[in-house]
C-alpha cells in the first residue's frame, strides 16, 4: 500500500511539474510572439490557440491532486473552530470521498468528451492550416482523474496511521 501511495504521489508532483513548466513555456512564447511582431513585424497566429488550449488548461488542471495532496485547496473553515477534533476528522473524511465522487464523475464525463473529440479529429481554422487540437482534450481528464486519486487517499489517511504518515513525509519538506 505505502509502495501505492508513493506512485500516486510521484504521479500527482509530475503533472504539477508540467503545469509548471506550461506557465514557462506561455511565458516564452507570448513574449517571442510579441517580440516578433513589434521588431519583425511577424505574428505567430497559432498563439491565442496553443495558450487557450494547451497552456491554460494545463496550468488550471494538472496540478489538483498534488494540490488537494498538500492540503492548499482553497477551504472554507466556518465551524472548525467550534466541533471536536473527532467530529472534524468525519467531517473531512465525508467531504474527501464527495469530492471524489465529484472528480471521478466529472473524470469520466470529460474522458467521453476527449474520446469524441479524438474520434472526430477536432481542429481550430486559422488562416493559412488547421491545427489539430483533439489531444488537448485529454488533459482535463488526466488532472480530474489524479485529484480522485489523491481525494481517496486523503480520506484513507484520515483512518490509517501509516497512509497519512506517507503522505506527510512525500509531500511534505519541499516547501518553498
Amino acid at each position: 500500500m505505502i509502495l501505492l501511495v508513493k506512485l500516486a504521489v510521484g504521479l500527482c508532483r509530475g503533472l504539477s511539474l508540467i503545469a509548471a513548466a506550461a506557465v514557462v513555456l506561455m511565458m516564452l512564447h507570448v513574449s517571442l510572439d510579441v517580440v516578433l511582431l513589434n521588431v519583425f513585424s511577424m505574428s505567430m497566429n497559432t498563439t491565442p490557440e496553443i495558450v487557450a488550449r494547451y497552456y491554460m488548461v494545463a496550468v488550471a488542471f494538472l496540478p489538483l491532486g498534488w494540490l488537494t495532496l498538500r492540503n492548499q485547496m482553497i477551504a472554507v473553515e466556518l465551524l472548525d473552530f467550534a466541533i471536536s477534533r473527532p467530529v472534524r476528522m468525519v467531517s473531512d473524511f465525508v467531504i474527501y470521498i464527495s469530492a471524489a465522487g465529484i472528480y471521478a464523475v466529472m473524470t469520466y464525463a470529460n474522458w467521453l468528451k476527449a474520446m469524441r473529440e479524438a474520434s472526430s479529429g477536432s481542429f481550430v481554422e486559422l488562416v493559412r492550416f488547421q491545427m489539430p487540437v483533439w489531444h488537448s482534450y485529454f488533459i482535463v481528464p488526466a488532472g480530474f482523474a489524479l485529484a480522485t486519486l489523491a481525494c481517496v487517499l486523503m480520506a484513507l489517511a484520515i483512518v490509517s496511521a501509516t497512509i497519512r504518515h506517507t503522505l506527510d513525509a512525500t509531500t511534505k519538506g519541499d516547501e518553498t
